[in-house]
């Protein structure tokens, strides 16, 4: 069976029209579309085991030591309007890469506090890239399925072309939905709801990083984080834009351990801009 026949996207001219006339809606209607949109598109997801490394970063006081393993993560008693969750709906922005987590937080002359978290051994993660079929057919490989992309590109291409044409549409569509919303995020942290409501077993939304061409960023659910989730780093540092996302940083200090209850044991004025200091991955228990 077809991916459009197991899938049935929207009639080509019908989809045309609702999205032309889009700009013109109320916020509800626009949700109401979305939310039509995501319920019948289908959903490439990427299992994810222990080896992958994701950064989240933030800005301190030069002073600053935090003291807490929660410090390194979200702060439990914020959960305002973001682009990928609604208000009062909590997850934990992280990149694919340091200078990315720079770029996202628009770090310019300032201290930060880089923090690494990886999954657990044994846990798997079920990470949605939003796009990916937009992805492999205009470039022929996705965001994160890899060698699997040829084998989507032969199921879009067995599809008959008004129909492949109005799928393609629809990804194109939701992801301009997510990372071009500048607006409050009224519309993208809708799509990313609707996202994570339709398939409760997605752990993390990966989308294109809007700040650093080429770079990917993760909405990584946190109820539940710990069962799958453990922190590996973490450091402080002072950090330096340079041209076109690039950082230099020094006067890194490391996190060498973290206790049973959560406390942080800080390398105060040990100092080591090369490398990453990883300690024995620790979880909530």
């Amino acid at each position: 069976m077809k991916i459009t026949e197991k899938f049935p996207p929207l009639p080509l001219e019908v989809l045309v029209d609702r999205i032309k006339n889009f700009e013109t809606l109320s916020t509800d209607g626009k949700h109401k579309l979305i939310s039509e949109l995501v319920n019948i598109h289908p959903f490439l997801s990427a299992d994810f085991s222990k080896g992958h490394v994701f950064r989240r970063a933030r800005k301190i006081l030069p002073d600053e030591y935090p003291s807490k393993v929660q410090d390194l993560l979200w702060n439990p008693n914020l959960s305002r309007i973001g682009r990928v969750n609604p208000e009062g709906y909590s997850v934990l922005y992280v990149s694919d890469r340091i200078e990315t987590t720079f770029s996202e937080i628009h770090v310019k002359d300032d201290y930060v506090l880089l923090s690494e978290i990886e999954i657990q051994e044994g846990e798997k993660c079920r990470i949605y890239p939003i796009g990916e079929l937009i992805k492999v057919q205009r470039t022929g490989r996705g965001f994160l399925i890899g060698d699997n992309s040829s084998a989507v590109n032969d199921m879009l291409n067995a599809c008959d072309r008004e129909s492949s044409q109005s799928l393609l549409i629809t990804d194109a569509f939701l992801l301009d939905c997510l990372i071009k919303d500048d607006d409050k995020y009224l519309i993208s942290s809708y799509t990313a709801k609707c996202i994570f409501e339709k398939n409760t077993n997605i752990s993390a939304i990966a989308y294109p990083s809007v700040q650093q061409f080429g770079a990917l960023n993760f909405a990584v659910k946190t109820d539940n984080f710990w069962k799958n989730w453990c922190v590996v780093a973490a450091r402080r540092m002072k950090v330096k834009d340079l041209p076109l996302g690039f950082y230099k940083w020094s006067k890194t200090e490391h996190v060498n351990d973290i206790d049973p209850d959560g406390n942080l044991k800080w390398e105060k004025e040990d100092f080591d801009d090369l490398y990453s200091h990883r300690f024995t991955p620790w979880h909530q228990r």
